[in-house]
């Protein structure tokens, strides 16, 4: 500590601190050149970041350890104690507070000359921290959404048979890029974390552009922008005047121009273009990385060998997805079992990538092998026990649909009974708290019907309140009108009517 003393230490400009009204929450945003903990999100007390806003000052760490005795009426070598938790730590460390850990993310406080050319001191008020009470347990932020994504189009250049979104709904009028613009704004004001932009296709919106422009001026734009359209010149240069510095993602399943027409349904000219266009998309000095969806059209070695030899031929791609083909709400059950490849098609798939694909790359392969973990009609005690990420809606998100509909999922669409506001004439304060967001946080007993094994289950309180559900799962298990039926990962769930998880065994002979 006796060296550190003279030096500054500061707040990690990657990490925002925001008052949540009974807790603080402290989150991260994409900061080139600064480590961090990256997609973080936590509730920390009042104190303790009351005690973080003072790094946010031109001041030598012993200055702040004097000021901080002063201010919390302790002395100073009791300062210096509590302030080494969070000094430059390696990795996550936590504090234990009325028996419950309050997690705080890897280099909290690091040296000034570490935070980057472009950082400016923040200067954060310890008063705005002030919570009269407090509360550490629930979920849902009382402040308004840490997350907001807006749907700009349900066009598309592509039509794949396994899209999850729901593109043939007709849109007549799309959200007014002036009122887009001034959501946006209330969201910084908020301290959103990002703003995503999603289709369809984000680029057939027509001010794309001014929208994207202003996210990365505000600091809120999303961590990436996921596309199928050919790039040329002229959209990566519109791209670039925005001054967008985050990732770009390209969804491209195979290089195979039969393959691509058969699932995508495009012309014979669109593989020539993808083709094209990332090769110019790898010269242009965006980071990058290809997604490909496997599906029945590509779950096959020679496909896959043959995409990979192509990407090999790219200089600067970054980073390889690759997941299996998901149930979509908008793709017919029947169609969904014709597009799925069978566990072992996949697990045989996966296992050639992994032994002869990926100790050859020169970039990074993630393969999503969450089918290999499925547990589905298993947990026991209610939605806060399931297995993978808690679910944002209602939590953390909200979705603006193209006409300005606001749902709290983005694989939801407008199925009614998630619809919540109208973001035309409601700002976002406004629809975070409506009569029917509300509703969905409040559902009683006497709203579920019977069918559901919900409406009788000893654990519905704390299952519902817990908020933890995933609804567009649920109605892909058992109908869009079942919304209200266990969710196919509760023990109590009944056999699915729609089958979502990968056929156990292969449909047809395997290509490998």
């Amino acid at each position: 500590m006796l060296q550190r003393k003279n030096h500054i230490y500061v707040l990690n400009p990657s990490y925002v601190l925001r008052n949540d009204v009974h807790r603080i929450v402290l989150f991260s945003r994409i900061r080139f050149g600064v480590d961090c903990s990256k997609d973080w999100q936590s509730f920390i007390h009042p104190i303790q970041a009351i005690l973080l806003s003072f790094f946010t000052y031109d001041r030598t760490l012993q200055e702040n350890i004097e000021m901080l005795a002063n201010f919390f009426h302790r002395d100073a070598a009791y300062m210096e104690r509590v302030l080494d938790l969070y000094l430059e730590n390696e990795s996550s460390v936590y504090t234990i507070w009325n028996g419950q850990k309050i997690l705080f993310p890897k280099r909290i406080l690091i040296r000034k000359e570490d935070a980057g050319i472009d950082f400016q001191f923040r200067r954060l008020n310890p008063n705005d921290f002030v919570c009269k009470k407090l509360d550490l347990l629930s979920r849902r932020l009382y402040s308004g959404p840490l997350l907001l994504t807006f749907m700009l189009t349900n066009k598309c250049v592509t039509h794949c048979k396994y899209c999850y979104a729901d593109t043939k709904t007709k849109v007549r009028h799309l959200l007014p890029v002036s009122r887009i613009l001034t959501l946006i704004r209330e969201a910084a004001d908020l301290q959103v974390q990002q703003v995503a932009l999603i289709g369809g296709e984000v680029f057939l919106y027509p001010d794309w552009e001014i929208i994207l422009k202003e996210l990365v001026w505000r600091d809120i734009a999303p961590e990436y922008l996921s596309t199928k359209i050919p790039f040329t010149g002229d959209l990566l240069g519109r791209l670039r005047k925005t001054g967008y510095r985050h990732t770009i993602q390209v969804s491209l399943d195979a290089i195979s121009t039969s393959v691509l027409q058969e699932s995508l349904q495009v012309s014979n000219k669109y593989r020539q273009n993808m083709e094209h266009g990332l090769r110019l998309l790898d010269q242009s000095g965006f980071d990058y990385q290809v997604s490909t969806v496997v599906s029945t059209y590509n779950c096959d070695c020679h496909v896959l060998t043959d995409l990979f030899r192509f990407l090999l031929t790219l200089e600067h791609l970054s980073e390889w997805r690759i997941v299996p083909v998901s149930n979509s709400l908008h793709v017919s059950p029947e169609e969904m079992e014709k597009i799925k490849p069978s566990y072992d098609e996949l697990d045989g798939l996966f296992d050639y990538i992994q032994e002869f694909i990926v100790p050859a790359s020169p970039f990074t392969i993630l393969l999503n092998e969450s089918f290999r973990k499925q547990k589905f009609h298993q947990t026991d005690g209610g939605s806060r026990y399931f297995e993978g990420s808690n679910c944002s809606a209602l939590n953390t998100h909200l979705f603006i649909l193209p006409d300005g509909q606001v749902t709290i999922c983005e694989q939801l669409y407008w199925h009614p009974v998630f619809i919540v506001d109208n973001a035309t004439i409601s700002n976002l304060k406004k629809i975070w708290n409506s009569p029917h967001s509300l509703r969905l946080l409040r559902l009683t007993r006497q709203e579920i019907q019977k069918a559901s094994a919900c409406k009788s289950c000893v654990l519905f309180n704390s299952c519902y309140q817990y908020q933890n559900r995933c609804w567009s799962d649920i109605m892909k298990a058992y109908g869009i009108n079942c919304w209200d039926f266990p969710d196919p990962r509760c023990l109590k769930s009944p056999v699915m009517r729609n089958f979502i998880q990968i056929n156990p065994t292969s449909s047809a002979e395997s290509s490998i």
